[in-house]
């Protein structure tokens, strides 16, 4: 009789193993589950690993934009007090050395061309080319412009060529002309504002010029041979107003 409660027991203990065992393995499961979704779980040890830092690899030693020298154009108008020449048009390039923070030289070069009437000059055409430099002071900032003041000196080289009009009415007379005005130095005042974005700068220059030149005028009689000369002073004071921009290198 001692053989099949034997074999009872064994079989009662198989049972309470395997039900242990279920219970052991969905206690884990379920332990498992809670530790990763609940906030305040515990915390499984992981191994971070992030993409280097693309800014980070870009990012140089700060170097102050004034200390580097800069390169640019302008489309400009000029407005001059000389009642023989309208309103000119042009072009100059420019470039800007840094001094200090807030001191920079402006060196330019450039053309202003402009119709004249005959009033001290004959009917024709004039050409300006400026050389000029500047001595800027940046002013404080307003917003998100840069103003400045500045004044410098220059060199103002001329061009002049006599209308057809005017030439046929004094072939027409009986005469020929010619006429042409001297290189003249000159002061200059003003100021402006740029914008930045990146490396650029885009602004607005105004400059007043006082300068001037000697004009000459010759008249030849064809018929006689006799020449005429004249010798006037060519004022070019007025403003110069242009707008454009910069590249700083």
């Amino acid at each position: 009789m001692k053989q099949p409660t034997t074999n009872a027991r064994i079989r009662a203990f198989a049972c309470l193993a395997a039900a242990a065992a279920a219970g052991f393995v969905a206690t884990a499961d379920a332990w498992a589950a809670q530790s990763s979704s609940a906030p305040g779980g515990p915390p499984h040890p992981r191994i971070a690993v992030t993409a280097p830092d693309a800014s980070a690899q870009q990012s140089q030693p700060p170097e102050q934009l004034w200390q580097r020298a800069s390169y640019g154009a302008r489309g400009a108008i000029s407005v001059l007090k000389q009642e023989s020449l309208e309103t000119g048009i042009g072009v100059s390039g420019f470039a800007v050395l840094p001094v200090s923070s807030d001191l920079e030289v402006e060196a330019e070069i450039g053309f202003q061309t402009m119709t004249t009437v005959d009033n001290g000059l004959p009917e024709g055409r004039l050409t300006i080319f400026p050389l000029r430099g500047t001595l800027r002071v940046q002013m404080w900032r307003f917003g998100g412009a840069l103003p400045y003041l500045g004044g410098g000196g220059g060199i103002y080289f001329h061009r002049f060529s006599l209308s057809d009009t005017a030439t046929q009415a004094l072939e027409q007379k009986g005469f020929g002309a010619s006429a042409s005005v001297d290189p003249g130095l000159g002061l200059h005042f003003g100021g402006g504002a740029e914008w930045q974005r990146d490396r650029f700068r885009f602004g607005v220059d105004v400059k007043y010029v006082i300068a001037d030149a000697d004009a000459q005028s010759t008249i030849v009689d064809q018929l006689t041979g006799l020449i005429f000369r004249e010798t006037s002073k060519l004022e070019i004071d007025g403003f110069w107003i242009a707008a454009g921009g910069r590249i700083i290198f």
